[in-house]
């Protein structure tokens, strides 16, 4: 074996030896690290997660929860992964450790290093030699191979445990649960749109005739409540009314807003979940102000015709003629009547402005 020079076959397998210490150590380090941030991260997005159910995933709960999500996640890899990884570590501080863990190499590797390193002024041959005998110490414990072993599979068993812990939670947890960890893991989606519960409101934005009513619904998407309310206001700066909606024999909830003389702004609100802001729009339209009624009974019944005044549903012997006349509240050019959706048939304009149409009971209808 050649004992001479700076790069000697044994000083070489002594370095190398050290160097795989250092990154066995370095690596129960990153292991050891990675699991704080797999727990601290795990645990703030799965608390925010279930936050977000709490907080009913409003825009402005999903953009601070992510914040302080990845926050935490970003610091606890700083602390506990980066900052230990960045510590410089010596040849000699890693033949040190390899010897605190290996009582029985008794220095041996140190003093090889610090042989080596003070060849120039010392016999190459001696330097040797003691790096041969510290071999000869390494061989004995299996080349430093145990060192951090025990460490290693137990910091890779607990990493592995808890990122399938996670995983499966994450997969299989509940509902609230799932929606939550989505909003928060794709930190660039729209804060609003990751909401999975919703609002939808009839008519939305509209526009209808002064003084008539409106009616509002709504039906819960992704959400079951018992109760909803409408929030109306008819002035920019008003603060917001709050009306208690009904449930609706199709399932939501429905309201009707009486008397719409003004611009008036309104959404619906159930357990925390908020619709849009909509408007209603009212305009000088034309709509029913009065509706008489015209019977032309069957031939075969021997009545005579018979006029109800102010009317409205119509109760009628089959092949009954039924003559509509509308009073508008203000002039129109035309109107329509529709029987159970039908083809509407036109109205006739007279010239005071009354519409008139028939139809002919035939089968309930409306």
């Amino acid at each position: 074996m050649n004992g001479h020079g700076l790069g000697g076959t044994a000083q070489r397998d002594v370095a190398q030896i050290v160097r795989r210490v250092r990154r066995r150590w370095r690596l129960r380090l990153a292991l050891r690290g990675l699991t704080a941030v797999v727990g601290i991260g795990g645990s703030a997005f799965f608390i925010s997660a279930m936050a977000l159910e709490w907080l009913r995933f409003t825009p402005e709960a999903v953009v601070a929860l992510r914040i302080a999500t990845w926050s935490a996640t970003t610091l606890a890899a700083g602390w506990f992964l980066v900052r230990p990884l960045l510590r410089r570590v010596t040849d000699r501080q890693a033949a040190l450790y390899l010897e605190e863990r290996e009582p029985s190499l008794e220095h041996a590797v140190a003093t090889a290093l610090d042989a080596n390193a003070a060849r120039d002024s010392t016999s190459p041959d001696l330097a040797d030699l003691v790096a041969r005998t510290a071999l000869e110490r390494v061989r004995g414990v299996r080349y430093g191979s145990a060192v951090e072993q025990s460490a290693l599979f137990r910091w890779t068993g607990l990493i592995g445990a808890v990122t399938v812990g996670a995983v499966g939670l994450a997969l299989t947890g509940p509902l609230p649960l799932r929606h939550g960890l989505n909003a928060l893991l794709l930190p660039t989606r729209d804060a609003a749109a990751v909401n999975p519960y919703s609002v939808a409101v009839e008519p939305g934005d509209a526009t209808i005739a002064r003084g008539s009513d409106q009616m509002v619904a709504a039906a819960l998407d992704g959400f079951d409540a018992q109760e909803a309310s409408v929030f109306v206001r008819d002035q920019p700066d008003a603060p917001f009314r709050r009306l208690s909606m009904l449930p609706a024999d199709s399932g939501g909830f429905e309201l009707m807003l009486l008397d719409v003389r003004e611009r008036t702004e309104y959404y619906v609100e159930s357990t925390g979940v908020r619709s849009a802001i909509y408007g209603l729009d009212v305009a000088d339209l034309p709509h029913v102000d009065r509706l008489d009624l015209t019977y032309h009974f069957p031939r075969y019944t021997g009545l005579r015709s018979r006029t109800v005044k102010d009317g409205g549903n119509v109760a009628a012997l089959p092949g009954t003629v039924v003559e509509v006349r509308v009073q508008p509240t203000m002039r129109t050019p035309g109107g329509r009547l529709r029987i159970d959706g039908g083809p509407a048939a036109d109205l006739t304009v007279e010239d005071d402005g009354t519409l008139i149409g028939r139809f002919t009971v035939s089968a309930p209808g409306s």
